[in-house]
């Protein structure tokens, strides 16, 4: 008879599948995708587990890590949705809500970084907000908080970070200017997962700070996002929106049932709302993920480093590359190894991608340029000059990343890395 439990036997099936299977796929030494998977064995019996206990929507899984995100990252409250983009768009849709103390109005001029994502952008012009681009600087990515200076009117009344790629602008610098002018802070650190400035995660400085785990992100639940505020009032406003508007989560729901005695409180709605809701497995994989969140971190952040110093000590070097760099204060979990041709080689640029792709080194823009360029802007109405942008235009005319990973990288691997990328003829 076997000695092995009934409970431990599907967990040995399962790990022992899972394992053959991971196992039978292996990427070749010379080939470098932008992420290789950060699912293990402990997120597939989560995930299993989750399911074949019944309960596939939102629910204690999903809560218990909310509560581990919020205290990962050093905030009061988490607020767990199914994207990234639905994070953005929650943020916004509270902090513009008719029912917050103090809120953003329709009309109201909204800061902005040209080097966004569309779903960075695109909640400003949903709730009927001015989107107002602000130029970047090369050397951080980040937003240039001279040019956002310029760029503050009497209908100014917010800013929407967005800390690109693992970096970050000078954070205090940010609070301040938002401080003195009185602007609510919202964070896009759909990228920048466990980055911090000053000992503070990245996210937590603001009103809202949003946070993405799609797959190729610091941590992932295949899709999903997160929502971190520092009020009860902004947490019960996010986990209304989050659910159609009805009452089941907030934490004065019982007050709220007693005054309105005729609704079935199973069914009570006190606010507008969507269903941005993540799956129970999310929360199970987010659980397990984010225990190793500083420990993947750690290898990307040593990656990086070493394959810089490894491209400055090639033969081939001839400062052909240029790397952005995190502040002093700054403590940057790097999404990928960014770099921007020199200035005079912008025009090899594409043939230049061209050329690590057809090596296996797989590349992408630094998101997706300079926004202010993109269709969807003049289309929108969104009125702004296009010549005002020379930081955006030098990340997305000379700039690009490749993937960093979450693992060691051999010492092979690294100068393979640094030769392919030097070996182009520019």
């Amino acid at each position: 008879m076997s000695s092995v439990s009934p409970s431990r036997d599907w967990k040995l099936a399962v790990s022992t599948e899972f394992n053959m299977r991971a196992n039978a796929v292996t990427t070749p030494p010379n080939e470098f995708p932008l992420i290789s998977s950060t699912i293990g064995t402990e997120e597939v019996l989560a995930a299993v587990d989750s399911v074949m206990n019944g309960q596939l929507s939102m629910s204690n899984e999903v809560r218990e890590f909310e509560h581990m995100f919020a205290q990962q990252v050093g905030a009061p409250f988490a607020v767990m949705c199914n994207s990234g983009s639905s994070a953005n768009l929650l943020a916004l849709a509270a902090l513009t809500n008719h029912l917050r103390s103090t809120r953003l109005c329709p009309g109201d001029e909204v800061l902005i970084p040209a080097v966004c994502w569309s779903t960075s952008l695109w909640p400003l012009v949903q709730m009927g907000l001015v989107p107002v681009f602000v130029d970047v600087d090369p050397k951080t990515m980040n937003i240039d908080l001279v040019d956002m200076m310029s760029r503050i009117t009497p209908r100014t009344r917010g800013v929407l970070a967005v800390h690109v790629l693992g970096n970050m602008c000078d954070m205090d610098e940010l609070s301040r200017i938002c401080e003195v002018h009185n602007l609510f802070l919202v964070e896009d650190t759909c990228e920048s997962l466990g980055s911090t400035y000053s000992g503070r995660c990245v996210g937590t400085f603001g009103s809202f700070g949003t946070y993405s785990f799609y797959f190729s992100h610091h941590i992932t639940t295949g899709e999903g996002g997160m929502v971190v505020c520092k009020t009860q009032e902004d947490a019960d406003l996010l986990r209304c929106l989050r659910a159609h508007g009805w009452t089941r989560e907030l934490s004065n729901r019982q007050h709220i049932h007693e005054a309105h005695p005729r609704v079935d409180a199973r069914f009570m709605f006190v606010n507008i709302g969507y269903n941005l809701r993540p799956m129970e497995i999310s929360g199970a994989i987010g659980k397990c993920q984010l225990k190793r969140l500083d420990e993947m971190n750690k290898h990307r952040k040593d990656n990086h480093d070493r394959l810089l110093i490894a491209i400055k000590a090639n033969s081939k070097w001839a400062n052909q590359l240029r790397f952005p760099q995190a502040l002093v204060n700054a403590d940057s979990a790097w999404f990928g190894f960014v770099a921007l041709v020199r200035q005079d080689l912008r025009s090899v640029l594409p043939r230049y991608l061209e050329y690590l792709s057809r090596n296996k080194v797989e590349n992408r823009p630094i998101i997706s340029g300079n926004f202010v360029h993109q269709p969807a802007v003049k289309s929108l109405g969104i009125h702004t000059d296009p010549k005002g942008y020379s930081g955006a235009d030098d990340l997305g005319s000379a700039g690009f990343f490749i993937g960093i990973h979450t693992y060691p990288l051999s010492e092979e691997q690294i100068a393979y890395l640094a030769d392919t990328l030097l070996g182009f003829e520019f």
